[in-house]
């Protein structure tokens, strides 16, 4: 899979070992889901990032609960990630809001993947794209850096990989 998107890895843990590109890693839990660990990881990624993003632990918290035995609960999570991502927005908190959509992203992957209802829209790479470039903009939003600035993008990439990395190992442990 990696090879297919242009990355020079041999095997996935390769590519988890050596990879600065944060899409396929992220990409390679979404296309994981259902699986439990998979979901766990990014939900400790996400509570790790938001160590680092003022006002997003909320959209963090809430997107753990998206794994749940209650019918349909990643759903209404989903619906309430996108809630609070407006809810940000409103309230000029564009790192938040960035994260908020991040999480949705992710949360929207889930709850398709959960319940067997996977379309175009919800594909899991597509919306790993989605959520680890939203991500990056939350990451540069709270440093007060523009999301045009490609040096700022490579930096914030590489730091939010290496989160997902450890969010990958503590999941494992």
């Amino acid at each position: 899979m990696f090879h297919e998107a242009g990355f020079p890895f041999e095997s996935v843990d390769a590519a988890w070992r050596g990879s600065e590109h944060l899409y396929p890693l992220l990409g390679s839990l979404t296309a994981s889901f259902p699986d439990a660990r998979a979901f766990q990881t990014c939900a400790e990624w996400l509570r790790l990032c938001a160590a680092h993003i003022e006002g997003s632990e909320p959209a963090a918290a809430l997107f753990a609960r998206a794994c749940s035995e209650v019918p349909r609960q990643s759903h209404i999570v989903a619906s309430g990630l996108g809630d609070l991502r407006n809810e940000c927005i409103l309230a000029r908190r564009p790192a938040a809001a960035a994260f908020a959509d991040s999480a949705s992203h992710l949360c929207e992957a889930w709850a398709a993947v959960s319940t067997g209802e996977v379309d175009d829209e919800t594909e899991p790479w597509a919306r790993a794209k989605a959520a680890a470039k939203a991500m990056v903009t939350a990451w540069l939003y709270q440093q007060g850096l523009e999301e045009e600035d490609k040096e700022a993008r490579t930096r914030a990439r590489v730091e939010l990989t290496r989160l997902l990395r450890t969010a990958r190992e503590e999941v494992s442990k």
